[in-house]
């Protein structure tokens, strides 16, 4: 597990109890102060050009306030309609990640809930067919019930095909984790024990693109579970394998719905003239400070905190519009954390019972 800034678990009431003006890294500070000192810089060079030839710029700029009002509104409600629009989008891929991780858990439960067992009576007497419950619930009997040879063998490589599934799933649409799938990536699987070198092969010689082998991996799932089922060694009737089933459709929609939320999260024009109101908007401020006769101090100070909140909404939107942190807008210190979705994915896919 890879630190990282984010951490689904802990992140929110991390943020809610610390001394939020203290922080530096993680906030729209860290990413606008170029912005703002940039744009102070324009302030100070536009009120020095107005103190050399304050009567015609006065003339020129009558009204000017007006107009930069109006625009001010304008953009005003379009950012922060954008802002929620984005959260809506990070939002969504949140959800999806931890349900894509609660139906693989699901996956897992199930089979350990349904995995034939032994039960042998350990004190007492009875019958040792388990008559009366097992764990002691029979009359002056302990029963103890462990899971089959066979039965064991199904379960570990059911959860080594969920763990696979889950990173090779994250690897098919973040560029953090895409190495995993480049052939020196399948070979470190392979030397993890996450795969073995027949698999490898399968895969590597399969005509799937390397984006979709995780969907290979979800068949080799339903796979040892039919097969397993049929041999005996998974009990259930049919309403079981229907549940089954219908878990697994629901964890292939589950990630081609995050593929789909990020190919059409926002369309670049949309992006586009977002960027365009928020610079037009702060270049013009200088100006409308002057016509409305501003000090220099005001009109430099009035640029950078309008910069810094404007800009920084800005910014904290392409941040929301990158979840997992693809394109590095926010780089790199506050993303889903993709390492904490598959460590906790890889802690509970182990069979919990003996």
């Amino acid at each position: 597990h890879v630190p990282c800034f984010f951490n689904p678990h802990t992140h929110s009431s991390h943020v809610l109890h610390s001394p939020r003006w203290k922080r530096w890294r993680g906030t729209v500070f860290s990413e606008t102060w170029p912005s703002v000192v940039r744009n102070m810089c324009l302030a100070l060079c536009v009120s020095l050009l107005h103190t050399l030839c304050p009567g015609f710029i006065n003339r020129t700029l009558s009204g000017f306030d007006i107009l930069w009002g109006q625009l001010l509104s304008v953009t005003t409600f379009t950012l922060t309609f954008f802002l929620n629009q984005s959260y809506a989008l990070w939002r969504k891929c949140y959800e999806l990640s931890r349900r894509l991780q609660g139906r693989l858990n699901d996956l897992g439960m199930t089979m350990a809930a349904h995995a034939a067992r032994t039960v042998k009576m350990t004190s007492g007497g009875g019958s040792a067919d388990g008559e009366g419950g097992v764990g002691g619930a029979g009359a002056g009997a302990d029963y103890v019930s462990r899971y089959t040879t066979e039965s064991s063998q199904i379960l570990q490589v059911m959860a080594r095909y969920i763990r696979m599934f889950n990173l090779m799933t994250y690897a098919s649409f973040t560029r953090s984790h895409r190495p995993i799938l480049t052939p020196r990536g399948m070979r470190r699987l392979v030397e993890r024990g996450l795969l073995t070198a027949r698999e490898r092969e399968v895969l590597v010689d399969s005509e799937l693109p390397p984006t979709q082998r995780h969907n290979a991996v979800l068949m080799w799932i339903i796979r040892i579970f039919q097969e397993g089922r049929e041999a005996g060694h998974i009990e259930g009737g049919a309403g079981f394998e229907q549940q089954f089933m219908e878990k697994c459709h629901v964890i292939r929609a589950q990630y081609g719905a995050i593929g789909d939320e990020l190919s059409g999260r926002m369309p670049l024009a949309y992006a586009h003239i977002v960027q365009v109101l928020v610079d037009v908007v702060l270049w013009m401020y200088p100006f409308m400070a002057i016509s409305r006769q501003m000090s220099v101090f005001l009109t430099v100070l009035g640029t950078g905190l309008l910069t810094m909140f404007y800009q920084g909404l800005f910014d904290l939107s392409k941040q929301f519009l990158d979840p997992y942190d693809n394109e590095n807008y926010g780089k790199g210190e506050d993303p889903l954390c993709v390492d904490t979705l598959i460590a906790t994915l890889k802690k509970s896919s182990r069979p919990s019972l003996p």
